[in-house]
């Protein structure tokens, strides 16, 4: 099961990539639909895998598991100190 979370968090770690760079480029988007931000959710979800990330430590048996384990909590906090610093200023600016 913990090898599975360590799995799950490396592959969620690249849709919020994924996600950050669709949200960003993407041209107006009528907000009133979802209710909040996109770069908010992509925040909330780059959290929530940052956790799964860290809990995914427990399962790792491998250099490879340890890579990846590694790779999901640098990215994810990168992501998230950068989204967190956009959010911050861009809420300024509004």
């Amino acid at each position: 099961m913990k090898k599975k979370i360590n799995l799950w968090s490396f592959i969620l770690s690249i849709i919020c990539i994924l996600l950050f760079f669709i949200f960003s480029f993407s041209g107006p988007i009528d907000y009133s639909i979802m209710g909040t931000h996109p770069l908010n959710l992509v925040l909330y979800i780059t959290l929530i895998t940052f956790v799964l990330g860290l809990l995914g430590f427990s399962g790792v048996q491998d250099w490879k598991g340890m890579t990846r384990s590694i790779t999901t909590v640098i990215i994810t906090l990168g992501l998230s100190a950068f989204l967190a610093v956009v959010i911050f200023f861009g809420s300024l600016l509004s």
